[in-house]
């Protein structure tokens, strides 16, 4: 954890510049809509919204289904069964013909049945429901963890974009602030260039001094159009985090550094619980494949209508009823090699997640290390610059007093613009410094995923 005293200095820097009421509340605001317009964090909602619809459907396995199942079919010739009805009955016609001397007895034929029908339907509505099914149990479990991991990666994308929006934010006023301190430089040598140009116009000064002073003076602007695409590209990408016109203004306010970003604890990171979650998941795919013996009941009810020739009556309608039942004997050792598998996978994770521990762990103390460091160089850069100022002052008093050289003039002005660069840019080191290790610590309070039943 960094001592104060290695922030005492980075803290009075920041006492030392102009900081607007309500500071932060800007970024603040930049940050939730973000959050709100981002188009790869509602990329990711809608993978959420699909998680929950799946959870659904997983729901819905339990709940019974009707389905409508119709079939018609004809056919002639095939197999067939011989009735011997004539052979049978056509003897005892003639007897009784025969005794009563009349033919109220006629003789009737063999008759053949076949075994495929003529003009044959059938159509009915089978409800089915699973009594008894321990896949569909652990098949709606594993969804409902899916879906939390979801919810949980969609956390982790929120958290690394107000990382990057910070950032940038940081990086856009590093470099307004850089053009500020290319500006006020080139204001010292355009009076430099004026008065060089005045001496020499007067015969008291030398060609080499203007030619000098407006050598330096075209290196300023030079380095003023680099910052000025520098903070162009930073506008650019800010606005893209939000999901703007690139070209949107972006309203500033100096932002002071939270000194309390120092905790070292990672459990908050959702890298750290999606990981655990996929864990859980495994431990249910291993508790469903040791499950595989137990049986599957279904229930299941038949109404419906059957006959030929589309004939429907009171004969042809009908209704069945019955359960299945399927029991898991042998199937080549299988369901054993199943749960092995689903063993080591579960190992495999245990693993990953003691190795990403570790590897978070490092990275906040690298956060630490690196806010430590850049606190102190923002110290080191705020004495730097009261060391130029007073130099400059003094070679710019001696200057115009004309026992100061034109060398030591730019080399003055050239320090105290480097040393005000420096402040500026550690200045924003420290704010990303900060904002990295709220990153790595997961301390920025984002909204916890919701639970399902």
């Amino acid at each position: 954890m960094i001592k104060f005293h290695q922030l005492a200095g980075a803290t009075l820097g920041f006492l030392l510049v102009p900081i607007w009421s309500n500071a932060q509340s800007q970024l603040d605001r930049y940050i939730q809509e973000g959050l709100a317009n981002n188009t790869v964090l509602q990329q990711k909602q809608i993978n959420i919204q699909k998680a929950l619809i799946d959870l659904q459907v997983a729901k819905s396995n339990f709940l019974p289904t009707v389905n409508f199942s119709g079939s018609f079919s004809t056919a002639q010739g095939g197999r067939y069964s011989s009735l011997p009805i004539g052979d049978l009955l056509n003897p005892v016609y003639a007897s009784l013909n025969q005794m009563s001397g009349t033919n109220s007895f006629p003789q009737i034929e063999n008759q053949e049945i076949n075994f495929l029908p003529k003009n044959y339907y059938d159509a009915y509505i089978r409800t089915s429901v699973p009594i008894l099914n321990t896949d569909l149990i652990y098949a709606k479990r594993i969804v409902e963890q899916q879906t939390v991991m979801s919810q949980l990666d969609v956390n982790s994308y929120k958290r690394q974009l107000v990382n990057d929006i910070k950032v940038a934010y940081f990086n856009y006023l590093s470099a307004m602030e850089a053009i500020k301190v290319y500006k006020n430089a080139l204001l010292v040598l355009d009076k430099n260039v004026a008065l060089n140009e005045a001496l020499f116009a007067n015969g008291k000064g030398l060609q080499a001094s203007v030619l000098r002073s407006k050598s330096e003076r075209e290196t300023l602007r030079s380095q003023l159009i680099q910052a000025d695409n520098q903070q162009l590209n930073a506008q650019y990408y800010f606005n893209f985090l939000l999901n703007k016109e690139l070209k949107s203004p972006i309203e500033v306010e100096s932002v002071s550094p939270n000194l309390d970003a120092t905790s070292t604890d990672v459990s908050k990171r959702e890298e750290l619980a999606m990981l655990q979650q996929a864990k859980t998941i495994q431990e249910t795919v291993v508790r469903m494949n040791e499950h595989f013996w137990v049986p599957k009941l279904n229930a299941f009810m038949d109404l419906g209508s059957q006959g030929t020739d589309w004939e429907i009556s009171s004969k042809s309608r009908y209704y069945m009823v019955g359960v299945s039942l399927s029991v898991p004997i042998f199937n080549g050792n299988r369901n054993t090699q199943k749960i092995k598998l689903s063993e080591w996978n579960l190992k495999q994770s245990e693993l990953v997640i003691q190795q990403t521990t570790q590897q978070l762990t490092l990275s906040v103390q690298l956060a630490l290390n690196d806010l430590s460091t850049a606190s102190s160089n923002y110290e080191s850069a705020l004495m730097q610059l009261e060391a130029a100022k007073a130099y400059f002052n003094l070679i710019n008093g001696s200057y115009t007093e004309g026992i100061s050289t034109e060398i030591e003039f730019i080399d003055a002005t050239s320090q105290l613009t480097q040393a005000e660069l420096q402040v500026v840019i550690l200045q924003q080191q420290v704010n990303v410094a900060i904002a990295n290790l709220e990153r790595q610590t997961a301390t920025y309070p984002i909204q916890e995923p919701t639970k399902t039943n």
